[in-house]
């Protein structure tokens, strides 16, 4: 009988220490995730009660302000729906998504940095008041933005490549926050998504846009000079395989300068395999592929660009025959990219090499007026040689200049890009361009891409870049 008992007790003893080790999981390690459960109507609802901070642009102009209603603070938004997808929602319905999940305790005054703050409103029986959230985005320039993808799919990433601040991140189709729970059911089921941010969660391929990084690999490495010659026949012939031009072209003999100017495939084919694989990849690496960008958004609204195959990214190490790293060098086969990872390409030349970690916050400034958090650019990584960069810089701008590269040109600025036009194999393109600029003392880098389209990045996307950065450079202050 003791024995029995003893087992109880055992089995007791151990079923509560499991209870106890389980609250505790969901009481502090969980807290945060249970939290911002959609379905976690009660907690949204109590916070509801809070005075949310506002979130401004970079001219300290509202995007999203809170209004009271009926005991409760709603949102809204003073200019309209700008940055919708990156700013998010707030809803007691649907929940939070993109800045307003990511500051969620900045803004509801409940971080952890506001401690002193809230045991004084504690003390005193007061709710607690959100800090106001200052962004890198410069209103202006989202604007344009937008209105360059107006009508269309697609996405534009503007950066400080000095900084790493986002300027402008603008995806299309898009939506209004301040409709959400009266059109949430059509938003979502919306087969054009305008939900996703596409501008760091949409993976495309990225075309002739990626030749920027090859070339970077090919002169780090000294597999080439901008004038090692080559000889072009509309083919190159590889492990079984062929690789073409664009449009069937053939540009007989040409250097590599003129390869990246007017975007042939063939003598990117054969970098590629002068490079092999593992330089190829290495390289991408440096650039951040594989990588998911450090910018602070909530977990997997930041996708990592790489190789891809239906079960997701493929690790670096993955096989590639020959033909494959002919192709991956023009941008083809498996190689995927969102417009944040182009757009930090861009700005890794612009850089001397040197890419800056992404960031959209500039200062938290909490009700009391203490500034909680300001903006500290870091370097997330080297890409390039600062030499190299120099000479892929001096490529760029003949792109624009003579190349498929010249409706992004802008009169008394020299633009520096590159242009890509991926094939879907139904009929349509994927347009991109990406550019800095000016060129002798980049201010601005970008990336665009259009969806669905019948035109090259030249015609579809190359315009539109010169449109946002002509705004952009025409601001009194960026980031």
């Amino acid at each position: 009988m003791n024995k029995a008992i003893g087992r109880l007790f055992v089995i007791g003893a151990v079923l509560f220490a499991a209870l106890i080790v389980n609250l505790t999981w969901i009481m502090a390690v969980r807290a945060d995730w249970y939290a911002e459960r959609p379905e976690n109507r009660r907690a949204l609802a109590e916070e509801l009660k809070i005075k949310r901070g506002v979130i401004t642009g970079f001219d300290g102009s509202v995007i999203a302000a809170s209004r009271r209603r009926s005991g409760y603070y709603a949102r809204e938004y003073p200019q309209g729906a700008l940055a919708p997808q990156l700013v998010g929602y707030s809803s007691v319905r649907y929940g939070r998504s993109g800045i307003e999940r990511k500051l969620n305790g900045e803004l509801t005054g409940q971080t952890s940095a506001l401690s002193l703050e809230n045991w004084a409103d504690r003390l005193l029986g007061r709710r607690p008041e959100g800090a106001a959230v200052k962004l890198t985005l410069v209103p202006a320039v989202q604007r344009a933005a937008q209105q360059a993808l107006k009508g269309q799919k697609g996405a534009i990433v503007v950066l400080d490549p000095k900084t790493g601040a986002l300027i402008a991140s603008a995806s299309a189709p898009t939506f209004d926050p301040a409709d959400l729970e009266d059109s949430w059911e059509r938003l979502s089921q919306d087969a054009n998504a305008p939900l996703l941010n596409r501008a760091t969660q949409g993976l495309y391929t990225p075309g002739s846009a990626f030749k920027v990084v090859t070339a970077a690999s090919g002169l780090d490495n000294g597999k080439v000079t901008p004038d090692a010659a080559f000889v072009d026949t509309g083919t190159y012939v590889v492990f079984g395989g062929k690789v073409t031009n664009y449009g069937g072209e053939v540009y007989g003999p040409n250097d590599f300068t003129t390869a990246l100017t007017y975007s042939i495939n063939t003598t990117f084919g054969k970098v590629g395999n002068l490079l092999g694989r593992k330089r190829l990849i290495s390289s991408m690496e440096r650039f951040g592929f594989y990588k998911t960008p450090p910018l602070p958004l909530p977990q997997g609204e930041v996708l990592p660009s790489g190789r891809y195959d239906e079960k997701g990214i493929l690790a670096p190490d993955a096989f590639m025959d020959p033909l494959a790293v002919a192709w991956a060098a023009c941008g083809q086969e498996q190689v995927l990219a969102t417009p944040l990872q182009m757009a930090l390409v861009a700005a890794a030349v612009a850089n001397g090499g040197r890419i800056m970690e992404p960031y959209y916050l500039q200062e938290v400034v909490a009700a009391s007026g203490n500034v909680l958090q300001k903006a500290q650019p870091r370097q997330w990584l080297v890409a390039m040689k600062p030499a190299t960069a120099l000479e892929l810089n001096a490529m760029m701008q003949r792109v624009v200049n003579v190349g498929t590269g010249t409706a992004a040109a802008l009169e008394g600025i020299q633009v520096a890009g590159k242009t890509g036009t991926a094939e879907r194999g139904d009929g349509s393109n994927l347009a991109w361009f990406i550019a800095f600029a000016p060129a002798d003392d980049p201010q601005v880098a970008i990336a665009v891409v259009i969806e669905d389209t019948q035109s090259t990045g030249g015609e579809a996307a190359a315009p539109l870049a010169a449109a946002v950065i002509r705004t952009a450079l025409a601001q009194p202050e960026l980031p």
